[in-house]
């Protein structure tokens, strides 16, 4: 018999993990640390934001096989601004390789398909990018983005249950503007309810593979980050608070997966990226205005503001787009010019300056570094990867290049974590994607 227990905790860093496993702040993930685990430190997706990251796990293969390249996206040749969701994945998810209700094709599941001799039933609760719910050999309970429970979930029989719990898919975050106190208080009630929610269906379910993700921890993340190790924070015993009852229900689910399936079981945890301390948002947009590559008319909504003598534009959080003449109605970069264009863009953004004349722009990608695939002709041209401390922004309103937000957190693309079973060894630096064959191996050997 083969089972497999994942735990999903959306944004936490390896950094602050394992200080607080050294400090004896998370005692029980130690003591799992302790029986034939290892942590490690995992590069996120680039970008390094939850739609792509996560996506990317769950395929096992990079954005240009999956198509998934942030949580907005232009419509083909427009500047319509839609929001992909899973049915824009153009890859299989472990999951469905596993259950055999594969409803495309990859790199990843070709491999596995005649390895893979039986379905296995998942259960999979509250992964980011999963919705709407799609059928599957067992249960789907989507993340965030989700926008009605009923859609979110298949079979359509798990829903009364979640219905009589209350169950939330995701906190307010626009209530953290008026009341941060108030807001502390929702997402411990929030995780009370996702913690019933998991523990059901992990006692109650028949199940072969079972997949729950945590996303309280990014938005404790982006609003308290700079309580998390600051005693002099109001909110620094809320954040150690969090971070001990995340702790114990490690280890509640573990015990339980340990005790049923001793050593045959396949164990692991993950972040889908880290988090560093924010210290100001850095509208790209606002920048590349600045340097005469983007034009914008005063009226009109969002990306179809963009003029004719737009050379390139950014979308969050550093995608760097050219305003080619194929791809875009008032496009007039041509083929021959992308190679000076796409110098010129990155010599400028290098020359982007922070506070203290600090760096902001850390690496540039064009997108035949990172992609390969069928679907890399939707990717952006360039990707940045900023320092940290300076998130990268799309917004097309802003007056200033650098400003500040309510967030107190932002997203890191080095500094994602990883728990595996200590056989499993790395040549390098492990990233996000990688990780998928092995659940796949282990239930095909």
């Amino acid at each position: 018999m083969k089972k497999t227990l994942i735990i999903g905790i959306d944004g936490v860093p390896y950094s602050l993990l394992s200080t607080y496993i050294e400090n004896g702040m998370m005692p029980n993930l130690k003591k799992i640390l302790s029986q034939g685990f290892t942590l490690h430190q995992m590069n996120a997706s680039i970008p390094d934001i939850s739609s792509v990251s996560w996506t990317s796990f769950n395929t096992g293969v990079n954005p240009g096989e999956h198509g998934i390249y942030g949580f907005t996206d232009l419509s083909p040749h427009s500047y319509s601004l839609y929001f992909p969701n899973s049915k824009d994945i153009q890859a299989p998810t472990f999951w469905e390789i596993l259950g055999r209700t594969d409803r495309k094709s990859s790199t990843l599941s070709q491999k596995y398909h005649e390895r893979i001799n039986r379905s296995y039933r998942s259960i999979i609760l509250n992964v980011p990018h999963t919705y709407p719910a799609w059928p599957m050999n067992g249960i789907l309970v989507s993340g965030f983005v989700a926008l009605d429970l009923k859609k979110a979930t298949f079979p359509e029989s798990a829903y009364p249950y979640l219905h009589s719990i209350h169950y939330l898919i995701d906190v307010e975050a626009e209530k953290a503007r008026e009341d941060k106190v108030a807001f502390m208080k929702s997402l411990f009630e929030c995780f009370e309810i996702r913690k019933k929610a998991i523990s059901h269906l992990f006692e109650k379910e028949p199940w072969d593979l079972f997949f729950a993700c945590i996303t309280e921890t990014d938005r404790l993340h982006h609003f308290f980050f700079d309580a998390s190790k600051d005693k002099e924070s109001p909110h620094y015993e809320s954040f150690l608070q969090f971070y001990s009852e995340l702790d114990k229900f490690i280890k509640y689910l573990y015990e339980a997966f340990h005790e049923r399936y001793s050593e045959k079981g396949f164990f692991m945890i993950l972040s889908d990226h880290g988090f560093a301390p924010l210290k100001k948002e850095v509208y790209l947009n606002r920048f590349l205005e600045e340097k005469g590559f983007l034009v914008l008319k005063k009226n009109g909504n969002f990306y179809e503001r963009i003029e004719e003598g737009t050379k390139a534009f950014n979308m969050d959080p550093g995608r760097i787009c050219l305003h080619d003449h194929d791809r875009y109605p008032r496009g007039t970069v041509r083929k021959e010019e992308r190679t000076d264009l796409l110098r010129d863009i990155k010599e400028t953004l290098r020359s982007l300056k922070g506070e203290n004349g600090e760096k902001i722009i850390d690496k540039i990608y064009e997108k035949e570094e990172i992609y390969n695939g069928p679907y890399s002709g939707m990717a952006p041209a360039l990707v940045c990867l900023p320092n940290d401390g300076y998130d990268l922004k799309g917004s097309l309103e802003k007056k200033e290049i650098l400003g500040y937000n309510i967030f107190k957190g932002m997203h890191t693309w080095h500094d994602a974590f990883c728990l595996l079973p200590e056989k499993i060894i790395f040549s390098e630096k492990p990233s996000i994607q990688n990780l998928t064959e092995y659940i796949l191996q282990y239930y095909s050997e």
